[in-house]
């Protein structure tokens, strides 16, 4: 298609957008609206360009998704408040301790002091004590690195050193370039980001089928909006995806290499290593045709790694559970009797408890679907229900109706339901043993949708019918039209709400 004859699809994405903006906008914001124009001006630029991009690349998906995920995620990685998004402040940390060459955290004593931390420098202090502020209403971005020593109680040090090296290499630039405190913020936040594109161009690139869905669910708004952190959640949800999609080069090649194998397992364990349920991936190899295999021997031994990988997924999480405690949670589990082990023989004691709170992710699933547009942390938190309750819509619609490349039998997608629900319990249950106390009464608590984003390929890999004819071209340029303008949304949000 040329540039103009998309008018149609750049009317209803200026439409969204404005209906958005309009909603988001605080009394305020209508005195001077000039920063909320401009950004606006901007999105619509940003996604018309896309939606072009798309037309001239509808075979090249693997290039979309880069453009788009660095479009609107640079967006992200400055117009984001400092330190605003969940637990960033935690995430700045330990990017910078890596930085330095450290691969494990210290955790001492603070000299002449009677409680502990991790050394780290000044300017990260400061950072933190503007968590939240635009660099409109701070000078903390004006200054240069101030490299004093400073202990702060928390870094994140039950996360691998690996989830940190993009930041850290943005971090290292920053002060090798002797550049204000900011930027080591801004260059960690978009070497996180270019990792993310990086490796979702890798995995829809690699998948032979599905290419669209995988793209749709990159481009979630919450995922660029992580992506385009110093969190290492983006990390380990592009991870996730890259599985699946080798998953899906398995699904569709007569004969699979050891390589591909290897690269299969190893995203499931640097992605497992970060959120261990997710190790239940290796899983999705029962659902590969046993005769794509070289041989039987391939099949066995591809099988039977899967215990290994569990095995090292044990070892990591028992070490990450001793550690996890030191930091600020180490307080929060003491006064609020988190306990797991307690919390386990309490739910073996309380059948009827226990029952009640493995129907908790269905009967608050509506809590679940919130928080998909949950931004922020728990002290500076924005959210928008609108966004949340129409994006549920569109991406159901989306999945029932996005006319696929493939057609899966019901038992391969009974198949992958089951390793769904693993993996979603999965990430409840850990979270409800080491986050509530004992006896908890919400499994849900201290779980944010964030830890789902990967998952939501499942969706559309199950339930999808496409009993509805539609012209493929037309149908799939307006569902990435609809995307786009919830991605464009998120920037508004934040515009209306941090500025």
């Amino acid at each position: 298609m040329k540039f103009l004859e998309l008018k149609n699809y750049y009317m209803l994405y200026l439409l969204i957008i404005v209906f958005f903006t309009v909603s988001f906008l605080q009394i305020e914001d209508y005195s001077s609206p000039g920063f909320e124009i401009i950004m606006l001006a901007l999105v619509f630029v940003l996604g018309a360009f896309s939606l072009y991009y798309y037309t001239q690349n509808e075979d090249n998906l693997h290039k979309v998704a880069f453009v788009i995920i660095l479009l609107f995620g640079i967006t992200c990685v400055f117009l984001t408040p400092i330190n605003d998004i969940s637990d960033e402040q935690e995430h700045c940390t330990r990017s910078e301790i890596v930085s330095t060459g450290q691969i494990l955290t210290d955790y001492v004593q603070v000299p002449n002091q009677t409680f502990y931390g991790y050394l780290t420098i000044k300017s990260i202090d400061d950072l933190a004590q503007n968590a939240g502020n635009n660099v409109f209403n701070t000078n903390v971005d004006d200054g240069k690195i101030d490299y004093s020593p400073v202990y702060l109680n928390s870094a994140f040090s039950q996360n691998p050193f690996y989830s940190y090296l993009p930041q850290a290499l943005g971090f290292f630039l920053a002060k090798l370039l002797d550049l204000n405190v900011i930027w080591m913020m801004w260059l960690g936040r978009l070497f996180n980001l270019l990792f993310y594109s990086s490796i979702i161009a890798l995995a829809i690139r690699k998948a032979p089928i599905l290419k669209f869905p995988l793209l749709i669910i990159s481009i979630l708004p919450l995922a660029i909006y992580q992506a385009a952190s110093l969190s290492v959640d983006g990390m380990f949800s592009c991870l996730a995806i890259l599985a699946f999609s080798y998953f899906l080069y398995f699904y569709k090649t007569p004969k699979i290499k050891w390589t591909d194998i290897g690269i299969f397992y190893l995203a499931i364990v640097l992605c497992g290593l970060l959120k261990s349920p997710f190790l239940a991936l290796s899983l999705l190899l029962f659902l590969v045709p046993n005769e794509h295999f070289e041989s039987q021997k391939q099949n066995i031994i591809s099988k039977l790694a899967i215990l290994p990988v569990l095995a090292i997924g044990v070892m990591w999480s028992s070490y990450a559970t001793t550690v996890l405690g030191n930091s600020w949670r180490g307080e929060f589990f003491a006064k609020n009797h988190v306990n797991a082990s307690e919390q386990v023989t309490y739910l073996l004691s309380n059948p009827i408890f226990a029952i009640e709170r493995f129907l908790d992710p269905f009967t608050r699933l509506p809590i679940v679907v919130e928080r998909f547009f949950f931004f922020s942390n728990d002290v500076r938190q924005y959210t928008s229900s609108l966004l949340a309750i129409l994006y549920m819509i569109f991406f159901t619609a989306f999945s029932i109706l996005c006319p696929l490349d493939e057609k899966f039998d019901i038992r391969t997608r009974v198949k992958g339901l089951v390793i769904g629900l693993i993996i979603y319990y999965g990430v409840i249950f850990v979270q409800y043993l080491t986050w509530s106390g004992v006896g908890g009464t919400n499994a849900l608590e201290g779980v944010f949708s964030r830890y789902f984003m990967p998952l939501l390929i499942f969706i559309p890999f199950i339930i999808n019918k496409e009993f509805l004819e539609f012209d493929r071209e037309k149908i799939l340029l307006l569902f990435l039209t609809l995307a786009l303008s919830f991605i464009s949304g998120m920037v508004m949000l934040t515009v209306s709400v941090k500025y």
